[in-house]
């Protein structure tokens, strides 16, 4: 605990010092603004969708920012030489993404509740920003250990949108035929449209169940046969060994 805290205070910093928070903010800023335009009716449908992005493309993009940053910093090298483990150095950038999403939950809350009036189920919604920003943060990681430049986390971020976040955007629009849209669950993002969904609406159980325990199994899966064991050949790798 006392060499993770000063990683995680070394994670916000390089989030502020590089405009991340403030990039963070403005997307903040239209989301609000959008919600500020949509009837309160609407909004019960529009507003998973707005979690969705935040804890999975947003994580994605920040996690692969600030391992591109650290890359120019050689943070890297200098966590190889100092008593920080893998897991702490893993731990740290999954609790700042998750303190991250946790914000966005609070303020786009808090937007909702003064300014149209509408309540959910805030316990739920909390903890499924947790579990699917775990477990983009992982994928956001594994992401990055392939991408040589920013511009590469980018691509990788849009090839993983293509395939997995736009087919659940368009499926909570309508716009897939529901036939087709069953089998979407088995995407990360789609389950956790059913996670922040089910804190706004009712939901049928088996699907929040399947979610929660399929998220969790997700994430211990990335974490313990890929995003770790893959590690030391990333710091290898950028330490030109």
């Amino acid at each position: 605990m006392d060499r993770l805290i000063p990683l995680i205070k070394g994670d916000f910093s390089r989030l502020n010092k590089y405009n991340l928070f403030a990039a963070n903010f403005v997307v903040m800023l239209v989301w609000a603004t959008l919600v500020w335009f949509i009837d309160a009716g609407q909004l019960k449908q529009f507003v998973p969708v707005i979690f969705v992005a935040d804890s999975t493309m947003m994580t994605i993009l920040l996690v692969g920012a600030t391992l591109f940053y650290e890359k120019q910093e050689h943070t890297v090298n200098s966590v190889m030489v100092s008593p920080v483990t893998e897991d702490e150095y893993l731990m740290a950038k999954i609790i700042v993404s998750v303190l991250n999403s946790l914000i966005t939950v609070v303020i786009i809350s808090g937007i909702l509740y003064f300014i149209k009036d509408v309540s959910y189920n805030y316990l739920l919604i909390a903890l499924a920003a947790v579990i699917v920003t775990t477990v983009h943060t992982l994928i956001g990681i594994f992401l990055s250990y392939h991408a040589k430049n920013f511009t590469a986390v980018l691509i990788n971020l849009m090839v993983y949108s293509f395939i997995c976040l736009f087919p659940t955007l368009f499926a909570s629009f309508g716009l897939i035929n529901a036939k087709v849209a069953k089998y979407l669950i088995v995407l990360p993002p789609e389950a956790a449209n059913i996670l922040f969904g089910a804190g706004i609406k009712e939901t049928e159980l088996w699907k929040l169940v399947f979610g929660f325990v399929y998220l969790i199994a997700l994430a211990f899966v990335l974490y313990r046969f890929i995003v770790k064991p893959k590690f030391n050949d990333y710091v290898m790798r950028e330490m030109g060994v």
